[in-house]
């Protein structure tokens, strides 16, 4: 029994820490399935698809090594974000560039 408990609390622990491991891990996007999309939109063009990846490229870059020290709360509504726009890391980056400087600068409301 005394076995028994210590299994379940090992792979209690285990599980937490993958959770933890891959809630901190970048998104995987298909960036260039993204870039095609947006190429489409722009009447298929080439430079369209070429520019997309560059800045897609560019910003994962700058966002790779910063994502373990986003907050959670940030990493998660900035994945959705990201998600939602089709898979995007400049708009992963920029939701996160602005919810972590409007965070440390909050709003009041002032009935004056």
């Amino acid at each position: 029994m005394k076995a028994f408990k210590i299994t379940a609390i090992v792979a209690c622990l285990t599980a937490v820490v993958a959770v933890s491991a891959h809630a901190q891990s970048l998104p995987r996007f298909d960036v260039e399935a993204h870039c095609e999309d947006v190429a489409e939109f722009g009447g298929g063009s080439h430079q369209v698809y070429n520019s997309c990846i560059q800045m897609e490229q560019n910003s994962y870059n700058a966002i790779r090594d910063q994502w373990p020290s986003v907050s959670s709360r940030i990493r998660n509504h900035c994945q959705e974000v990201a998600e939602f726009g089709g898979g995007s890391y400049q708009i992963l980056e920029t939701c996160v560039q602005m919810e972590e400087s409007a965070a440390g600068n909050r709003e009041s409301f002032s009935f004056d």
